[in-house]
């Protein structure tokens, strides 16, 4: 899929597509706290989703029923054309090598270096030589600007580095799905926008079909094809960030002033 200039794909458009992931009428409670009433939504291959909804509207739950790290309730979650609920552990886990996650901390391991950081994911692939793994790290490193740092300790780096390493190492196994948790969360604005086209180029270098959880407006607007948001458990709307920014709806439109 080549992305549009303005980076928006509109829903009608998205029905025409192949999808990645679809959920179905999916449903999650904790006891007697309904996060997840009735979710229906699809991602199509190669375009970069970002949910937005205030805390506790069930962002996190989305994504986590999304990697089967939460057993739905209810509904059918499809991902790369199998329901989850169906699949077999073995099955699972196949699809889960599919799927990057970036998290809120970056989740690196401080007693290795940076280059043991982006080898550590490749560690099962026996057959792999070191020429290659050598190769498959630099690479990694210079898709997120930081061939410089290759031995240095995560402690050295800047917070900013740090979230463009886990992104290095999660991307160094090339999945088809990435999910983003709070990729800017704790960043200065310089480095927040950054990190915002870094996803962005991540899209278009590896026709990547992503999930972002966010916050900020900023990199909403700039990673977007399309925008989702959650309120009481229910997508309460959709939309490009253009036309959600000027929608009639004041609620919608409060998360954009």
């Amino acid at each position: 899929m080549e992305t549009k200039t303005d980076h928006t794909i509109l829903k009608t458009e998205i029905e025409k597509m192949n999808s990645a992931v679809e959920l179905k009428h999916l449903k999650k409670s904790f006891k007697d706290k309904h996060v997840l009433i009735d979710i229906n939504l699809k991602l199509a291959k190669g375009e970069n989703l970002v949910v937005l909804g205030k805390s506790g509207s069930g962002k996190s739950v989305l994504i986590k029923c999304l990697v089967g790290l939460i057993d739905a309730d209810d509904g059918e979650l499809i991902v790369f054309d199998k329901n989850i609920s169906e699949t077999s552990s073995d099955e699972l886990n196949t699809i889960r090598k599919k799927i990057g996650f970036l998290f809120q901390s970056g989740a690196l391991y401080d007693s290795m270096s940076v280059r043991e950081n982006l080898e550590f994911p490749l560690r099962d692939q026996k057959k792999i030589f070191k020429a290659e793994l050598n190769k498959l790290v630099e690479e990694a490193l210079a898709d997120v600007g930081l061939s410089e740092a290759i031995d240095k300790m995560p402690s050295e780096l800047s917070g900013g580095m740090r979230k463009r390493l886990g992104l290095a190492r999660t991307m160094i196994l090339k999945p088809e799905i990435m999910l983003y948790d709070e990729p800017t969360t704790g960043l200065d604005p310089i480095t927040s926008k950054e990190i915002s086209k870094l996803i962005l180029e991540v899209q278009k270098k590896y026709n990547t079909s992503s999930i972002i959880i966010t916050h900020d407006i900023e990199c909403a607007k700039i990673t977007a094809n399309r925008i989702i948001i959650l309120k009481d458990g229910l997508l309460a709307a959709e939309g490009t960030f253009k036309n959600l920014e000027k929608s009639e709806d004041k609620w919608v439109r409060s998360f954009f002033e």
